[in-house]
């Protein structure tokens, strides 16, 4: 391996160190509110990495269909329809998707916590920029700590006082 080549893989792993960094910073500023929270880790996903698109469905009790928590610039290119049928393919399979179209990718990946499944986190992009391999490899790992975040917002909330009359 050359120099080069040493150094963009070096310079990689920091950038998703940082992202890692940033995604648990993120579930600490933001527990109190889960609205909040998806909001930032799909802002933070999209701008960091140059990803096109982001995602994240919530899972319902009873079988209910998901729900979109916060999806980051889903548009014309990547729908919210493109994005829920993805989710909706994972959470059936309870497994990761990649689907690749010329440049263009897809990831979804569910958001699990040991037990059960928590939601499905999309990654995607209309461009030949970032890599489909790489990003899977990352949305799993984020998808560990947005798992903790959920969890967190979850109890949070479950321990709030309803307001009395």
């Amino acid at each position: 391996m050359d120099a080069d080549t040493l150094r963009l893989q070096y310079q990689t792993a920091r950038h998703e160190q940082g992202t890692l960094l940033e995604i648990a910073r993120i579930i600490l500023e933001f527990a109190a509110n889960l609205d909040d929270l998806t909001r930032e880790i799909c802002r933070e996903i999209v701008e960091r990495h140059k990803y096109h698109h982001c995602a994240i469905y919530l899972t319902q009790p009873e079988n209910r269909p998901l729900t979109l928590a916060h999806g980051a610039r889903l548009g014309p290119n990547f729908t919210k329809r493109d994005a829920f049928t993805l989710a909706t393919q994972s959470a059936a399979r309870n497994q990761s998707l990649t689907a690749r179209r010329g440049n263009a990718w897809r990831v979804a990946i569910p958001i699990e916590d040991g037990k059960t499944t928590l939601g499905i986190l999309i990654a995607a992009s209309t461009g030949p920029d970032p890599d489909a391999h790489r990003a899977l490899a990352l949305c799993k790992t984020l998808t560990r700590l947005i798992a903790l975040g959920i969890q967190n917002a979850s109890l949070h909330r479950a321990n709030l006082p309803v307001p009395g009359p």
